[in-house]
């Protein structure tokens, strides 16, 4: 079920032990690693910062990272495929990096593309912990 091309199933979660058993793509070939990231609706003020794929992962729950939803790995599998993906969208609580939205996405572009790094959306109030945390330079 988890690696069926078309699903609308977006009850169901799956907790893989590593990236490594996530299972390989059957139905998708990635033409390109440049990938071209949007923005997602509402994110037009907000700064970009690229970061480290896992370092990003890891800013989730222990344990949450490689916890997957067939629904929502379908739908950027496909996106991936024709070569685009909204940027992940990273925030904090103040004192650590909180990933907000883009799971899915971080795990695809590190499973399929083995990327290392990727543009995120940090709302203003956030770049400064982002920023250190990271240890990002300012561009």
């Amino acid at each position: 079920m988890f690696a069926t091309k078309h699903t609308d199933d977006g009850r169901e979660w799956y907790k893989f032990p590593s990236i490594d058993a996530i299972p390989p793509e059957i139905f998708y070939e990635y033409p390109t690693r440049d990938l071209e990231f949007r923005r997602a609706h509402g994110h037009s003020e907000f700064e970009i910062i690229t970061l480290d794929l896992k370092q990003a992962l890891d800013a989730l729950p222990p344990g949450d990272g490689l916890t997957l939803n067939p629904a929502r790995w379908c739908r950027v599998r496909q996106d991936l495929s024709e070569g685009w993906t909204y940027m992940p969208w990273m925030g904090s609580d103040e004192e650590k990096p909180s990933l907000i939205d883009g799971r899915h996405r971080i795990v695809a572009m590190m499973k399929f593309l083995e990327l290392e790094k990727a543009p995120f959306v940090v709302e203003s109030c956030h770049v400064p912990v982002i920023r250190a945390w990271f240890d990002v330079k300012p561009a």
